[in-house]
């Protein structure tokens, strides 16, 4: 898989960069009344409207990556039979690695931590340790209101070890 990593509460984290439609750095997010704590707002990127989470809060992290100038923000693909779009908050965008299938292992999380839903599992490159997120899951999360899924396929499920 090639991936995007980036940082976010001081630790590595990547996505499938066949996911990501851009990296916006300095995105203004305009926050929506009541909507749930880890969604920052919306924002226009080019006439769409983006709908911006905090990868932070989803986490369980301090908020650290709201700035007076913006918000750096991955935006992926929208998919499935929705249009609608979504934005992960970063802290600082990375670089393209390259994870082999085989190093993608299972992340073992305890079942009461949040970070579970949406962390797929844990990869090395280039002496490294990634996150690598579940962008599935955070969409049917937050984006059809369905309850998040556990498994990615585009990681090999849950038996990936």
């Amino acid at each position: 898989m090639r991936g995007l990593s980036f940082i976010t509460g001081g630790e590595l984290y990547a996505v499938d960069v066949t996911l990501v439609q851009k990296v916006a750095r300095r995105l203004s997010v305009t926050p929506v009344p009541s909507a749930p704590p880890e969604i920052l707002g919306i924002a226009n990127l080019k006439g769409r409207v983006i709908t911006v989470l905090s990868l932070n809060k989803l986490l369980g992290l301090d908020e650290s990556n709201e700035s007076e100038y913006g918000i750096n923000t991955i935006v992926f693909k929208s998919g499935g039979a929705t249009e609608d779009q979504m934005g992960l908050a970063i802290e600082k965008p990375g670089n393209l690695i390259d994870l082999s299938d085989d190093s993608i292992k299972s992340p073992h999380l305890s079942n009461e931590y949040e970070e579970g839903f949406c962390i797929s599992g844990i990869a090395e490159a280039d002496n490294e340790f990634y996150r690598v997120i579940n962008i599935d899951a955070i969409m049917q999360r937050y984006m059809t209101g369905t309850e998040a899924i556990t498994t990615n396929a585009t990681f090999g499920g849950d038996d990936n070890e």
